[in-house]
């Protein structure tokens, strides 16, 4: 049955989502019918979905067979084998974020860069504040590495998901020999950028 002429329905998005296993705990990833929207690394349902909601507004449906790629890129990473995730991804954001995301993306395995590298790289060496603001919105932590992203002195930097988690990721790339509590220290990550 067709609608009248001029009369438009909308139909609300879905975003599919589950949660995955891994080595450093259960993680959460979330996809729309062109890519992932989100991964987050927390445990917790409850965070995942409220920043899951506050970005799209959508239908949420679980389920765990449209994450099968994902699964198995995990499963890699985590027995140790250098991958670049490959998505696909729907990355939402502005467009000055996305492109940040990209050149994130682009980071390999066992790397590393600075948010002045990032900037550079995408032709803006002057939005290093910019640059660090949109890698601290990376809804795709992992999987888009911002973990990769250091202070152009070869320090740790910051990471939203907490040092602990940059440094777990950081340790499981073999950048740092620990991922206790301040294993960075003394360790000039400069000799990692890209």
């Amino acid at each position: 049955m067709g609608y009248p002429a001029g009369i438009r329905v909308s139909v609300m998005e879905k975003i599919y989502y589950t949660a995955l296993e891994t080595p450093l705990g259960r993680m959460w990833a979330a996809a729309s019918e062109s890519g992932l929207v989100q991964f987050n690394m927390s445990d917790d349902r409850e965070v995942f979905m409220r920043e899951l909601k506050s970005r799209i507004k959508a239908e949420y449906i679980e389920d765990h067979s449209r994450f099968k790629q994902l699964k198995t890129e995990l499963e890699r990473y985590f027995k140790g084998k250098r991958l670049i995730f490959k998505g696909p991804f729907d990355m939402r954001g502005t467009p000055f974020q996305v492109e940040v995301w990209k050149a994130i993306h682009s980071i390999p395995n066992g790397k590393l860069t600075s948010y002045g590298g990032i900037a550079k790289q995408i032709g803006r060496p002057k939005a290093v504040r910019a640059v660090g603001n949109a890698v601290g919105n990376n809804p795709m932590g992992l999987v888009v590495p911002c973990h990769r992203v250091v202070s152009s002195d070869g320090g740790i930097g910051g990471f939203t998901g907490g040092l602990e988690w940059k440094r777990k990721l950081l340790a499981q790339e073999g950048i740092l020999d620990s991922p206790k509590n301040k294993s960075e220290t003394g360790v000039d990550l400069r000799k990692f950028f890209k």
